[in-house]
């Protein structure tokens, strides 16, 4: 069945005036005011949340301490500590 182009608008309406009929006026407006609060908390929290830190670069990489060696097979690493050569 067809309906008449107005009828969208004049439904809508009708359900807008049940709601404000039966919650009331202040009710409605502070779930208004409640989502855009809620909108605004998730706009900020987008906006200042941390960006992943960067990767370190190649001379971050070089410039880093000085090796270590690791003890060679039978050798403890106390010896080596003792013996510098």
């Amino acid at each position: 069945m067809v309906r008449p182009a107005g009828t969208e608008f004049v439904s809508l309406l009708l359900i807008a005036l049940l709601l404000f009929l039966l919650f009331g006026g202040s009710r409605i407006g502070a779930a208004g005011k409640g989502l855009g609060e809620a909108g605004r908390h998730v706009k900020r929290a987008i906006r200042d949340a941390d960006p992943k830190p960067a990767a370190p670069t190649m001379t971050e990489l070089s410039v880093s301490q000085e090796p270590k060696l690791l003890p060679a097979k039978g050798e403890s690493s106390a010896s080596r500590e003792a013996d510098p050569s």
